[in-house]
């Protein structure tokens, strides 16, 4: 028998299995099998994740995460960038599309290899150990942490415009030290209330994704109620709809709304802990994404409703202008402090899912194994969320600024979808064999090479901004003091 690999009987027509993929592609985990050891998975405390998630759950949190902030931010620059109404909403439906397709990658990998690893578990099968390595520390010091710090900015810069009198949309929070205290604050809270275990952890993310959906409604509702008593503006902003399109602007006017799906792939991190990853992360990656495009689509009708599209253009808080214009001046604090509670759901579902890519490299041996500690009393893996935790207060407490942390996680952050992409293509080729609960549509080359397509799009468009920024940010004397000198 070959060190680590499982040698069929000839006539056996049985398929791979997802642990004997990824104990192929890892010497160390084949050790282990061949030491006796029924589940070859390492793990330093030698406890398992619970299976404790359903797909009520799975879909919660995804959902949770991907709506964010972006739904309330992005319209302006998605109808701007389009040049028109038609072109604008147009942009959203391709966004979701597009977040589909990917969507549907990870789901595909996901069920086929059912890991806590995620990407890490599939690089490492399609691509060797080092793929691995530099995905699992890539996602580390750059993408998990840049998405905590960029939602719990936005948390914190939209509950200051909720209980102060400092105004979000004129730029006054930009630096502002209070934004940095209540983000650090809130990434700590969220970080060890999920080290009470992943049952508690998606009872807090329902909770949350029911304020979420209740803030969705109450714009919804609003939008509904201004056109019946005045239908003149909706009348006049789909009057023309097409006018003024841009096709330049198209592109960037989709990438624009793409960032609002970010976060699509996220649930397959979660693989270990729900009750059946091979049907629930297939159903979660397609009604996920088909729920969120409907949503984004209702809300922008409820903006256009109420709102010239030239204001839409022209704002960044545009659910907190819709308030003001169909409830009063008062309304537009109260819908600040309701967003800031919907983007809690975003938080906490990203510290969830982020603490288990680190506990699978620890279980593979890219990462030290003292990271994949599980907790006997909550079983989550403690460590791991911890360590997390600490790299982003750290970021945090060196910068707050939105644009430097969106610069600083964009461009890593779509690379690593397109090379999820890349696996999936490998993955085919590679182990034809591999039992698959799903598959994509189409020939797996033009999926993979239409995805990689999408992935590329939102790079080139920060891609300048990242290179600008980031050696500003970590080397030079223009970046804001930390908080402990305030």
């Amino acid at each position: 028998m070959t060190a680590g690999r499982v040698i069929r009987p000839s006539g056996m027509a049985s398929q791979i299995t997802p642990v004997e993929a990824a104990r192929d592609a890892s010497p160390r985990i084949g050790v282990a099998h061949r030491n006796g050891d029924s589940e070859p998975l390492l793990r330093a405390s030698g406890v398992k994740l619970r299976r404790e998630l359903s797909l009520f759950d799975s879909l919660s949190i995804n959902v949770g995460i991907i709506v964010g902030s972006g739904i309330f931010t992005s319209p302006g620059v998605v109808l701007l960038a389009a040049g028109s109404v038609g072109a604008g909403l147009l942009s959203w439906v391709v966004a979701g599309l597009l977040a589909l397709l990917s969507s549907l990658t990870f789901a595909e990998l996901g069920a086929s290899i059912p890991l806590a690893g995620g990407s890490g578990a599939f690089f490492k099968v399609a691509f060797g150990r080092p793929w691995s390595f530099f995905y699992v520390w890539t996602m580390f010091f750059a993408v998990t942490a840049g998405s905590i710090n960029l939602i719990a900015t936005s948390f914190a810069q939209y509950l200051l415009s909720g209980i102060s009198s400092v105004e979000i949309e004129h730029g006054e929070l930009n630096g502002d030290v209070r934004v940095k205290y209540i983000a650090i604050l809130c990434v700590v809270m969220l970080t060890f209330l999920n080290c009470a275990g992943v049952r508690f952890g998606a009872v807090v993310q329902n909770l949350l994704g029911a304020c979420k959906a209740a803030l969705v409604a109450l714009v919804v509702v609003l939008g509904i109620s201004f056109y019946i008593n005045d239908r003149t503006v909706l009348e006049r902003n789909m009057s023309q709809p097409f006018r003024g399109s841009s096709l330049s602007g198209f592109g960037p006017s989709m990438v624009a709304a793409l960032w609002a799906f970010c976060g699509w792939g996220d649930v397959v991190f979660l693989a270990e802990e729900m009750k059946n990853p091979e049907k629930d992360i297939p159903r979660t990656a397609f009604y996920s994404i088909a729920i969120v495009t409907i949503t984004y689509l209702a809300v922008n009708l409820s903006f256009l409703s109420v709102l010239p599209s030239t204001d839409v253009q022209s704002s960044v808080t545009v659910a907190m202008d819709l308030g003001k214009v169909v409830i009063g001046q008062g309304a537009g604090r109260w819908i600040a402090i309701i967003v800031s509670i919907s983007l809690l759901g975003s938080i906490n579902g990203v510290i969830m899912c982020g603490g288990r890519y680190l506990y699978g490299a620890a279980k593979s041996g890219e990462a030290h194994r003292w990271l994949g500690y599980v907790s006997e009393l909550t079983g989550a893996p403690t460590t791991a969320l911890i360590f997390q935790g600490a790299w982003s207060v750290l970021l945090l407490s060196w910068s707050s600024n939105f644009l430097e942390i969106l610069s600083y996680f964009g461009a890593a952050s779509f690379f690593i979808y397109g090379l999820s992409a890349a696996a999936q293509i490998q993955i085919r080729h590679k182990l034809p064999d591999l039992h698959r609960p799903y598959g994509v549509p189409f020939h797996p080359v033009v999926f993979g090479l239409l995805n990689n397509i999408v992935q590329l799009l939102p790079i080139c468009m920060c891609f300048r901004i990242h290179v600008r920024i980031l050696p500003r940010l970590l080397f030079s004397g223009e970046r804001e003091k930390p908080w402990w000198r305030h």
